[in-house]
């Protein structure tokens, strides 16, 4: 045996040490964007169960909690400092606020004029809305094995809509259109924005949904059980989902994150047809399946990628 041998084993052992970190970085990163799908799936049956409350009026009182729920994580992560770390978030953050404020003022108003199958469906734009904009503002490549699972994807997303599921007005889907392009834009700046803490931006969504809905509540209060769902929906899915979101996003492609947080697309039908009949079809099932085909077959070529060529390198913003 060579006396090279135990040195260059040491070696490889070494070289090997950055990429197995790598790999389960990205892991720990899937299932956090995964979690926050699950959370963010039980939307639109929170919605329904608030009934005759209003957009308006939901999205103002699902804001409090938001943001309480977020200044204490943020005050727990960084000691205190939480004035300067929000005030720290810079351009990148601001937008990333804005673009979830749209997106969520978007998508709630779009349930009172469709179905939630519908409104979640349509919302399978944002893999491909995500990768656009993740090219041309972060220059991420896209890989082959990505427009598979975008193109699978949109086609879980037709399978859904082509036999008639979908009966939504015109202004529900245009609506839920731009829910997807802003998430999308939202998940594209978390990433570029990943050296500052992007949790900041979300308070920041919250702040500027109170700023916006305010005006248009009309004093309209809650109580009861509409106080419970408020709190579950801001506090729990909302701020609970997106801190899962944004740990995940630091260790995940944008593409690769609207992908697999399309749980949220193939599980929020099933908890309002299982909850309360709601829209839910043969083909809403067989397209569900479909796109979570694509979320598990984009999360497999992640993690052999991750073996082949090491860690995703960090985005610095410019």
């Amino acid at each position: 045996m060579s006396v090279h041998g135990p040195k260059f084993a040491s070696t490889s052992a070494t070289a090997a040490a950055p990429a197995d970190r790598g790999q389960a970085s990205r892991a720990r990163g899937v299932a956090l964007v995964a979690a926050a799908g699950l959370l963010w799936s039980t939307f639109g049956l929170g919605v329904r169960l608030m009934g005759d409350v209003g957009p308006w009026a939901i999205l103002f009182y699902r804001a409090i909690p938001q943001i309480i729920v977020l200044v204490v994580l943020i005050t727990v992560r960084h000691r205190g400092a939480t004035l300067r770390t929000i005030a720290g978030i810079g351009l990148n953050g601001l937008v990333s606020g804005a673009s979830l404020t749209f997106s969520s003022m978007c998508f709630v108003y779009a349930l009172t004029l469709t179905t939630v199958a519908e409104a979640t469906l349509i919302l399978g734009a944002a893999p491909v809305l995500a990768g656009v904009l993740g090219w041309l503002i972060l220059r991420e490549p896209i890989t082959r094995t990505n427009w598979w699972t975008m193109g699978l994807a949109a086609a879980g997303l037709g399978v859904m809509t082509y036999t008639g599921t979908v009966s939504g007005s015109l202004a529900g889907t245009i609506l839920t259109f731009g829910a997807a392009l802003g998430f999308a834009a939202f998940t594209v700046f978390q990433r570029r924005g990943m050296r500052t803490d992007m949790l900041s931006a979300v308070i920041v969504s919250g702040l500027l949904t109170l700023l916006v809905t305010g005006p248009l509540v009309g004093g309209v209060t809650i109580s009861g059980m509409n106080i419970l769902l408020a709190i579950y929906l801001g506090g729990v899915a909302l701020a609970g989902g997106l801190a899962l979101f944004t740990a995940g996003s630091r260790h995940v492609r944008s593409t690769e994150l609207v992908l697999i947080a399309m749980l949220e697309v193939v599980f929020a039908p099933v908890w309002v047809w299982w909850a309360l009949g709601e829209g839910m079809a043969v083909a809403t099932m067989v397209g569900g399946a479909i796109i979570l085909t694509a979320v598990l077959i984009q999360a497999r070529e992640g993690q052999a990628r991750f073996r082949r060529a090491g860690p995703m390198p960090p985005v610095s913003a410019p």
